[in-house]
């Protein structure tokens, strides 16, 4: 199965009611100040103040030998990128994705701030770097993943980072299938019926993917905020799933996820529009209560029948959620 890098996604707009308006008042003076001394907060208090400080911390002289365990360093790594460089409240129509890796010594499954700065410094140049290069018009960071991946060297550890770089391109209203929207099962075999050799590159699931991502509700701040994302995690949701939510007496192939029902794989636009109507659905039910959906990426896979009447290509769905915050919009920090 080929691999998307690439994904193609759309968030909806302001006029499907589900735009959501948050810090809309300014928030209390960051730093609490007591006897010129700084008082710390949690992340329950107030997770953009706690980030800052946790951040000015790691970036001190004075840090000493201080150490975390390998997860919460990862998690703190990637809250203060997302902290930094996030700017989640806007449109979208496309995403680029850029993988980055560091590798570095660690000792019984520690990190040390210093070290912890250390690979945020090369980090950072990453993503400015990465943000650089990307063409997509109107911009910004939507969201940086991070994971430890332990390397076969004894004592080293090796951390990846994805970013999520949004933009604007063309937004097309309404975000549903037209007449001519026949489209093979697959990610690049292109339209398919009538319209077959047409969009070689593209398919069912990169269509899919850019329709339902247009669905996603919009969220944003008031005026002189910006908003990031942390906590970030992932889902994957799919037919091998066996789940009864997923099963549709009205879909053309008994599921709200497409699978072949066909010889040929085409899916004419009124079953296209039917699987585009299903995605909000899946995704909120799988979306934890605390969390917001960021994003969605539709993919396709062989299954192997679980039941007689179940096999073939199918489609399954990855989507992205997270905790959604504001914090006033002076310069990257």
């Amino acid at each position: 199965m080929k691999k998307i890098y690439i994904l193609l996604g759309v968030l909806a707009l302001a006029v499907l009611s589900a735009v959501i308006i948050a810090c809309t008042k300014e928030k209390e003076t960051k730093f609490a100040q007591t006897n010129s001394e700084m008082v710390t907060v949690t992340k329950e208090d107030d997770i953009s103040t706690y980030l800052e400080q946790f951040k000015e911390k790691m970036q001190s002289a004075l840090k000493g030998d201080e150490t975390l365990s390998m997860e919460d360093a990862r998690w703190h790594l990637e809250a203060v990128l997302n902290y930094t460089y996030g700017d989640a409240g806007h449109m979208i129509t496309d995403i680029q994705r850029d993988t980055f890796c560091y590798e570095f010594h660690t000792n019984e499954n520690e990190v040390t701030l210093a070290q912890l700065n250390e690979v945020f410094y090369v980090f950072s140049k990453n993503v400015e770097e990465a943000f650089a290069s990307c063409d997509l018009p109107e911009k910004s960071i939507l969201v940086i993943q991070t994971k430890i991946k332990n390397d076969s060297k004894v004592g080293n550890t090796t951390v990846q980072m994805v970013t999520s770089i949004r933009g604007l391109i063309e937004p097309v209203w309404p975000p549903v299938f037209g007449e001519t929207d026949y489209w093979y099962e697959n990610e690049y075999s292109g339209k398919c019926g009538a319209y077959a050799g047409e969009c070689i590159g593209r398919g069912a699931t990169t269509e899919l993917t850019r329709m339902a991502n247009y669905r996603i509700p919009q969220y944003g701040c008031g005026t002189g905020y910006r908003s990031y994302l942390y906590d970030i995690d992932e889902y994957w949701v799919g037919p091998g799933l066996i789940d009864p939510f997923l099963d549709d007496e009205n879909s053309p192939c008994g599921s709200k996820l497409y699978e072949r029902h066909t010889d040929d794989g085409c899916i004419p636009p009124d079953e296209m529009n039917y699987y585009l109507s299903k995605s909000m659905e899946i995704i909120h039910h799988y979306t934890p209560i605390d969390k917001i959906p960021i994003s969605c990426e539709y993919d396709w896979d062989e299954i192997l029948g679980y039941d007689e009447n179940r096999s073939g290509e199918c489609h399954y769905i990855k989507f992205m959620y997270g905790t959604f915050e504001c914090v006033p919009d002076t310069s990257i920090r």
